[in-house]
């Protein structure tokens, strides 16, 4: 892991983005992007994106961020919590998530948007998690948040690698070539499957789980995977590491500071505001502006 300067970051050309993981955190990535949008780092030609990472990869392929931005702020603003337990004795699951989340993808994928995705020069792939051979789709979920939560609260690891090692599988979708608005919406919801506070869905016929499951920071091989024109934006804030720095070829990005919101909490709609700001800060450092 090699410390990069931020002259050294000015005078890279980035055609390969990665879009980390990581629920309502995942606005610092929106606003850095579209803080970056225009500079002369910014060249993509592909997003990898996993969980909400691929929303927000989705809504920059569509130029829609601040749409997605007022969409999430607006439901957000209207939330008052994030459980509803009343729906526990109707036998429905009780987390609000689930109900919003679909809501907001359309509003950055609904309509011409998503004839804009499918024409775009960018083009997305959205990681999945496929489950464990011949186990019930349970037993791979369970399996899948033990080794993430190991990995990355207890080890702290930056890439996932025990979920391989598991039988679990990553596969990545071109969305842009989904035939529909709803089988792209499908791709993206899996993606972000956050069990058990949402369900499971399939993707071709079969169970797919959260992209991050396998690794919250998709890199596949063979896909500009080692290269300094692929730029990793981490959304986790790791004070051990230097806020931007070179592994295997690729640079990664991640916040200054904490962002101000955590993954889930769809009740904090100034925290969501105020995370996409400090991303655009930030970009505006980057770029060499004033903050």
């Amino acid at each position: 892991m090699r410390v990069v300067s931020v002259q050294e970051f000015r005078s890279r050309e980035f055609g390969t983005v990665v879009f980390a993981g990581g629920g309502n955190r995942c606005w610092w990535q929106a606003g850095l992007v579209e803080g970056l949008r225009g500079s002369p780092v910014w060249k993509p030609t592909l997003f990898l994106g996993a969980s909400a990472g691929a929303g927000i990869a989705v809504a920059a392929a569509t130029d829609r961020l601040r749409v997605a931005l007022s969409a999430a702020v607006e439901r957000f603003s209207m939330t008052k919590a994030n459980v509803d337990w009343s729906k526990l004795l109707k036998g429905q699951r009780p987390f609000v998530l689930p109900q919003i989340y679909p809501d907001w993808i359309q509003s950055f994928m609904g309509g011409p948007d998503f004839q804009r995705l499918r024409q775009s020069s960018v083009e997305v792939r959205v990681a999945l998690t496929r489950p464990i051979r011949f186990l019930p789709v349970w037993v791979s979920t369970g399996v899948a948040l033990a080794l993430y939560s190991t990995e990355k609260f207890w080890l702290r690891t930056l890439h996932g690698k025990w979920p391989h090692f598991a039988g679990l599988r990553s596969e990545l979708v071109v969305i842009n070539r989904c035939a529909t608005v709803d089988e792209a919406s499908t791709v993206l919801l899996a993606s972000a499957a956050a069990v058990p506070i949402t369900p499971t869905h399939r993707v071709a016929g079969r169970a797919a789980l959260d992209g991050g499951f396998y690794d919250s920071i998709p890199l596949p091989q063979g896909v500009n995977s080692r290269g300094g024109d692929t730029l990793v934006l981490v959304i986790r804030h790791r004070p051990e590491r230097s806020q931007i720095f070179e592994l295997e070829g690729r640079i990664y990005l991640q916040p200054r500071s904490a962002v101000p919101v955590t993954n889930m909490d769809c009740t904090n709609p100034v925290g969501v505001q105020r995370t996409f700001e400090q991303g655009l800060s930030e970009a505006a450092g980057l770029r060499g502006a004033a903050a």
